[in-house]
């Protein structure tokens, strides 16, 4: 089999992106979610989080407890997208369901990227950087 110009030209480019995703993915960073509860003293914080095939099931946080977080490696081809419900209250009445991360249409994945949730009474805060405070984003669902 002979192949021509523009099959080569698209041989090499298959050859290329398969090969830096492959590099990149073993050398890449993983991404990582962080959940805080700083609702109060005694107050826990609910929360169920899913990407695609992963679900880690129902999970609590005590306030101030060390926080949870969720590591992983963006998927190309199924744009690597994380949810979780969190909920807190005495019958966990105030919910909001958070798509905590989501990852952009590109051919090389994102590495080491930071996606912070803080939950506290007045509703849910967010960061990228550790070196800078939480801000407003969301106000919790009540019901």
């Amino acid at each position: 089999m002979v192949l021509d110009t523009k099959q080569m030209n698209y041989f090499f480019i298959f050859i290329f992106v398969t090969s830096t995703y492959l590099g990149l993915n073993e050398a890449c960073k993983k991404n990582e979610v962080e959940i805080h509860n700083q609702l109060g003293p005694g107050k826990v914080l609910e929360f169920h989080c899913r990407s695609g095939d992963d679900d880690l099931g129902v999970k609590t946080l005590n306030f101030n407890a060390v926080p949870y977080i969720i590591r992983f490696n963006d998927e190309i081809i199924n744009l690597t997208k994380w949810a979780c419900i969190l909920r807190h209250g005495p019958k966990m009445e105030y919910s909001f369901d958070v798509q905590v991360y989501k990852a952009g249409p590109r051919l090389i994945p994102r590495c080491g990227q930071l996606r912070v949730w803080t939950a506290k009474t007045d509703g849910i805060y967010f960061t990228r950087k550790l070196s800078q405070p939480s801000v407003f984003a969301l106000s919790w669902n009540k019901g």
